[in-house]
């Protein structure tokens, strides 16, 4: 591989190691581990891990990872193995193996602000780094002047200076760690302020709004938000609110993608589908005005049933739930975030209609690069409810892989377990990659044979083996129950 370049240009992982499913794979070397570090390249941020290797990972001089030579493999994943940002000009090291990491930005003028990359430029001699277009380098010498340095990046909450944090290769609105960790259970109280700041909503009241909305109460948090009930003061109608804050700085142009994505997520409407009715954002704050769905989730209705439910019931919520998805795949759409919390329940007890909610939403926030580093920090997806495919093939995610994750979900929602043991203290990375599947009769044998024939066929860890889409899973299951 001397000489080849691997190129990251939007939220992907990058994996090193012996196994055919690496990204960049050396077979032959006795110092390479099956699976020995992976990369989460979120542009212009990188992050490097090691998977527990028996060697080590070098950053420059520095090892990260490696067990002891006592430790099976088993063992050392039980530690979880220190992240480090990678830098422009980094050397990783593994064995005779060097890779330099390279980190190259548009070159944007000091002055105008506007992207020179492909345009004529020099290096601005006043302030260090950045690029001068060759006409506003002639304006300043004509009139004296000395250019414009960069505004500090301030929190939109407290105003602070976090130039640092944010990275000196990122610009735009942002809300700082320590703010957004305050606003973790009720991030309602940022996105108003942010909206009263730009003048979207009147000024402070007794009942928090978001224009044409009163928000009533929060529901829940979880994933890259919190939802919230509110009433549409148009017709009374209650709707859910969901907020979501960017973990890293927020250009226009990534807004204005961002939500361009979003708005095609407006067009589908389905029975088994949560509608999107709205959205607006504000800074680094986003908002979703859904379909409010009076039932809750499908892992608040397991836990009032004690932890699991009976085919009966599921087998219903099952086929609506894959009904939903098969429309979303045929609008080539996929979900990535599919478990029990992620199917609501619309109607009343006995007649629920099950939807599948945040189409799209996480999917599009991930790609926009909103949510910082996932797979490295935060967590993408849910790890029980993970393909391994996410991790190896994170950027090309396809239907199928929802597929597994709706095959999770529904093992779940019968035996209260997950496909994969996720052993406490045992890096669930490890787990996704080399964690074997338990069949589902072997968690509960009065499982149908057929229905559990169905959902192990979904989550077989071989792509090729596994229904490829959402309609074969149905007709599938529909047969088997």
């Amino acid at each position: 591989m001397r000489g080849k370049k691997f190129l990251f240009e939007e939220h992907d992982t990058f994996l090193f190691g012996r196994m055919p499913d690496c990204h960049a794979c050396l077979p032959n070397d006795p110092k390479v581990s099956r699976h020995h570090f992976i990369i989460e390249a979120n542009p212009p941020d990188a992050r490097i891990r090691d998977l527990g290797s028996l060697n080590g990972t070098y950053v420059g001089n520095t090892k990260y990872g490696g067990r002891e030579i006592h430790e099976t493999p088993e063992e050392a994943a039980r530690h979880r193995f220190p992240e480090v940002d990678l830098k422009d000009g980094n050397l990783i090291k593994v064995g005779d193996t060097v890779m330099k990491v390279g980190i190259e930005m548009p070159a944007i003028c000091c002055e105008c602000g506007l992207d020179i990359s492909d345009k004529d430029r020099e290096k601005c001699a006043w302030i260090g780094g950045t690029y001068i277009c060759t006409v506003c380098k002639q304006k300043l010498l004509a009139s004296k002047k000395q250019p414009k340095a960069p505004e500090p990046v301030r929190c939109q909450k407290c105003g602070k200076n976090v130039s640092e944090e944010v990275g000196k290769a990122r610009r735009g609105a942002y809300i700082c760690q320590s703010c957004r960790k305050k606003a973790e259970a009720d991030p309602m109280r940022i996105l108003l302020e942010l909206l009263r700041q730009a003048g979207k909503v009147p000024s402070p009241e007794k009942t928090p709004e978001i224009r044409g909305y009163e928000i009533e109460k929060r529901l829940g948090a979880g994933g890259f938000g919190a939802v919230y009930l509110a009433r549409r003061k148009k017709d009374n109608e209650r709707v859910a609110v969901k907020v979501m804050l960017s973990k890293v700085a927020v250009d226009e142009n990534a807004r204005k993608k961002f939500l361009r994505e979003i708005d095609a997520m407006k067009t589908l409407r389905h029975k088994n589908i949560v509608s999107l009715l709205d959205n607006g954002s504000a800074g680094s704050a986003f908002y979703f005005i859904m379909e409010f769905c009076e039932g809750g989730s499908v892992d608040n209705l397991m836990y009032q049933r004690g932890g699991t439910l009976k085919l009966e019931e599921a087998g219903i919520i099952m086929l609506q739930s894959l009904n939903g998805l098969s429309y979303t795949h045929k609008k080539n759409i996929v979900h990535r975030d599919l478990k029990p919390a992620n199917i609501l329940l619309k109607g009343s007890e006995g007649k629920w209609i099950a939807k599948i909610c945040d189409v799209g939403l996480g999917k599009d926030f991930q790609q926009a690069g909103f949510s910082g580093m996932t797979m490295t920090g935060a967590i993408a997806g849910t790890p029980p409810f993970m393909p391994r495919e996410q991790v190896t093939n994170f950027k090309y995610v396809k239907p199928v892989s929802d597929v597994w994750s709706m095959g999770a979900t529904f093992y779940n929602m019968l035996t209260g377990e997950f496909p994969r043991d996720f052993e406490r203290g045992r890096d669930y990375m490890e787990i996704i990659l080399h964690g074997g599947i338990v069949p589902i009769r072997r968690r509960d044998s009065s499982i149908p044979k057929n229905v559990a024939e169905v959902i192990d066929c979904a989550l077989d860890d071989n792509v090729k083996s596994r229904y490829q889409t959402a309609d074969q899973f149905l007709e599938a299951l529909k047969k088997a129950l």
